[in-house]
């Protein structure tokens, strides 16, 4: 991990108001900045969907992995392995709007790369451009900004993402199907050790399926898949759809929290 991102993520903010012992943030588990850091690593899905799917299964894991940031900032990089029967790249953000933005940003960066190295020599040379009009201490000073503003809505409450993944499925018939659905996760704390949520995924006929998430590991690994290794191409709009209300009531059922 770069060095701005280690300064950005050591520093912790102290609102004001909230700084002497005993204060109203004192008492919550896990209150304080959030870092999102504390979400990376690995951990063991629970839930009666996954005991059903993975019930005869000889590999019996089911693992969802955060492995780092995304870009644009405010995200983190995942991935979902359940068993023989699912293997997905995983996005999450705090808000729908700014998931999507996430997605959008994923899916360019293919489209980008596709498209040839001609795109890339020319945004080479304005990025110089840019460069020498802003020192490698500023530059660093803004990136730190960036991600310490995008994550500050996760803090001083127990941080909530939606998740989008894609990827592959054997469905219940034994045939192979590419996918793109949705979810999200609530951890308990900033501490991130536990979490509660829901996966959807049309292939094993669920719709906001409850898991439960138990941290085992806290390294952050590199991500077995990427995005684009799931070429949206292959997807059905109907595969990308979700049924947002249905969605959002199971999600503030969880939470407390009103979605943004």
């Amino acid at each position: 991990m770069d060095d701005w991102q280690d300064a950005a993520f050591n520093h912790r903010r102290i609102p004001h108001g909230r700084s002497k012992k005993g204060g109203k943030a004192a008492g919550r588990k896990g209150a304080g900045a959030f870092d999102p850091k504390q979400a990376f690593g690995s951990y063991e899905l629970k839930g009666s969907a996954l005991e059903t799917l993975l019930f005869k299964a000889e590999d019996k894991n089911a693992i969802l992995e955060i492995h780092g940031l995304t870009e644009p900032p405010g995200g983190l990089v995942g991935s979902l392995v359940i068993g023989d029967k699912v293997k997905a790249a995983v996005l999450l953000a705090g808000s729908r709007k700014l998931l999507s933005a996430i997605v959008e940003n994923a899916e360019a960066a293919e489209v980008d790369e596709a498209s040839g190295e001609e795109t890339g020599e020319a945004q080479t040379g304005s990025e110089e451009d840019d460069t020498e009009a802003e020192t490698e201490l500023e530059a660093n000073d803004r990136k730190a900004n960036e991600r310490v503003m995008a994550f500050e809505k996760n803090s001083f409450r127990s941080p909530k993402f939606w998740l989008q993944w894609q990827g592959d499925v054997t469905a219940e018939e034994g045939e192979d199907v590419r996918e793109r659905n949705q979810g999200y996760v609530v951890f308990s704390g900033n501490n991130c050790k536990d979490f509660q949520g829901t996966l959807s995924c049309k292939s094993l006929g669920w719709k906001d399926a409850s898991v439960r998430g138990r941290k085992i590991t806290t390294r952050a690994r590199p991500a077995p898949y990427d995005w684009s290794e799931f070429a949206s191409e292959y997807l059905s709009n109907e595969d990308e759809e979700l049924d947002a209300s249905v969605a959002s009531q199971g999600y503030q059922e969880a939470s407390g929290y009103e979605l943004p």
